[in-house]
């Protein structure tokens, strides 16, 4: 900010400095009361009021600068003819005598304003009003220029003295850190109500994702989401078989493009329609096709879009039947003989052509032992400091490395490793993983339930 040149007339006689001190203890106290508020609409009329009433003005005005153009905005107005002033009306940068102030980022003391060639006469001629004086100062908070405070006539006539200005650049120093902090407690608010209301948004969304996996009579089953965010685009959910004679289960695991806000509504959205098409009968195929039309209204041309992996398990006839839209395939570990399957069919993401029409396959029998993993590529992208990546090889081993444990521990220890690889880096993505256990061969009576 400009510095404040302090004037002290010759005049240093008891009387004269019985004035200055008194002056300077009003600048003091209207200095106070402006930045006893933290609310800004109300620190920048207590501002204005308090200059007007300091310096006996007829008229006031406060622009403020716009950071994107430059240009001031009349932002408060005082006066006879502050209603002829609406708040919002632009005075392009340099323009008048407040531009000149701006941009020269000094204070400005003009004696007779039809004098000056810097006046702009068109708010007079607008409001009728007619300016004789004028005194501008420069607002600005750490060399940052943020707008100009103005008074315009004196009340009884005469112009507007040096100490005035004086006066009125003491005033426009501190207003301009009132109106700084009034600002950063505003975005403060802003901020925590946002934080407050995505820790909602996540909370909602926490509520979307299965709490506890069902019991399933022959398999165990184990699932996490980690949101990159504090709202995520992954999705994963147990439901029912789409044969209604059996007694089988499904399940589904996707990713939405990107991650946030954006991706969890895109989410919620996908999940309402995949819970609703399940209840209802069709094969597989024919579900993922209505749920992909539903979803291709919603995306529109946002190019937003859904991958997804949807399996469905009947233990007792000991078949899999499965539909892909554009997911990695899930992976299938055989711990007898130490050997990994991809269950992979073709299938474009969800949202991006609605009458696409999608493939399923199948694979009949498996044994007891072997594990079905469907995850998101959150997992095997994930990069640690070195910009490495986790990659797929990796979470085969961790997989086959832990394949005599329960789901669950499966399941922790895949992220517990993905957590170590990936250290103080910074996760970039959501990560999901469903893992699925078989207690017995397949087509086998079921013997027991396991969660």
């Amino acid at each position: 900010m400009h510095e404040i040149a302090m004037v002290f007339p010759d005049d240093t006689s008891p009387e004269r400095l019985k004035q200055r001190v008194d002056s300077l203890r009003r600048c003091f106290e209207l200095c106070a009361l402006i930045s006893s508020s933290i609310d800004v609409d109300d620190v920048l009329e207590r501002i204005m009021t308090a200059s007007r009433q300091a310096l006996d003005a007829e008229t006031c005005s406060l622009l403020l600068t716009d950071p994107d153009s430059g240009d001031l905005v009349f932002t408060v107005a005082q006066g006879p003819v502050a209603h002829l002033l609406p708040k919002g009306r632009v005075l392009r940068r340099g323009e008048g005598i407040a531009g000149w102030v701006q941009v020269n980022e000094k204070p400005v003391l003009v004696p007779d304003a039809y004098a000056d060639p810097r006046f702009n006469r068109e708010v007079d001629r607008q409001t009728g009003y007619r300016t004789n004086t004028i005194m501008s100062v420069p607002l600005a908070v750490k060399n940052r220029p943020i707008g100009v405070a103005s008074l315009m006539n004196k009340n009884g006539g005469g112009p507007f003295t040096e100490e005035d200005l004086e006066l009125f650049t003491i005033i426009g120093a501190q207003a301009s850190i009132a109106i700084d902090n009034a600002r950063l407690h505003t975005a403060m608010l802003a901020k925590q109500r946002m934080e407050f209301e995505l820790e909602i948004a996540a909370s909602i969304q926490r509520d979307f994702l299965p709490h506890t996996p069902p019991c399933v009579p022959g398999f165990e089953l184990a699932g996490a989401s980690i949101s990159c965010d504090s709202t995520g685009g992954d999705y994963y959910d147990y439901l029912p078989h789409p044969d209604p004679a059996s007694s089988g289960f499904s399940v589904a695991v996707g990713d939405v493009s990107g991650h946030g806000i954006p991706a969890a509504l895109l989410m919620a959205s996908a999940r309402a329609f995949i819970r609703a098409r399940a209840t209802m009968p069709g094969m597989l195929g024919e579900m993922l096709s209505d749920v992909n039309r539903l979803m291709s209204r919603d995306t529109g041309q946002s190019g937003r879009f859904m991958t997804l992996f949807w399996l469905a398990l009947d233990p007792e006839r000991g078949h899999l039947t499965y539909v892909k839209a554009g997911h990695d395939p899930a992976l299938v570990y055989n711990p007898r003989t130490r050997t990994f399957q991809e269950l992979d069919v073709k299938g474009i993401p969800l949202g991006v052509e609605g009458c696409w029409g999608f493939e399923q396959s199948s694979r009949r029998g498996f044994e007891a032992g072997e594990i079905i993993a469907i995850g998101t590529d959150g997992i095997w992208e994930c990069r640690n400091k070195a910009g490495e990546m986790y990659g797929k090889t990796r979470l085969r081993q961790v997989i086959a490395d832990h394949s005599s444990l329960h789901a669950r521990d499966i399941l922790q220890a895949v992220l517990d490793d993905v957590k170590n690889f990936q250290g103080q880096a910074q996760r970039q993505d959501d990560m999901t993983l469903v893992v699925l256990k078989a207690l017995q061969n397949g087509g086998l009576p079921i013997q027991n339930c396991s969660t």
